[in-house]
């Protein structure tokens, strides 16, 4: 989202974000075997995974992870809305 609305890694430390502006340097990297697709997933990629979405809130977190559950589960519908979250929640 920061390279979306162009915000710099140096940004995202003054805002005390420096989880995220570490990731953000991460991603302006050049790719490496690790990152080329096809390429199995490294324990740094499943660490940097991690710490990004220790920086979501935790419906935008829920919202993430239900689209991992519905793909391992073979659906393809539209992802959960912060709404779907609350009722699920709600119970």
């Amino acid at each position: 989202m920061a390279e979306v609305v162009s915000l710099t890694p140096e940004q995202l430390r003054q805002a005390g974000r420096s989880t995220a502006a570490d990731l953000l340097d991460e991603l302006a990297a050049p790719p490496t075997a690790a990152s080329t697709p096809g390429a199995p997933a490294s324990n740094d990629q499943v660490e940097a995974i991690a710490a990004l979405l220790a920086t979501l809130t935790p419906e935008a977190r829920d919202q993430v992870l239900s689209r991992f559950d519905r793909s391992a589960a073979g659906e393809t519908g539209p992802a959960d809305t912060s709404e779907d979250t609350r009722r699920r929640r709600a119970g």
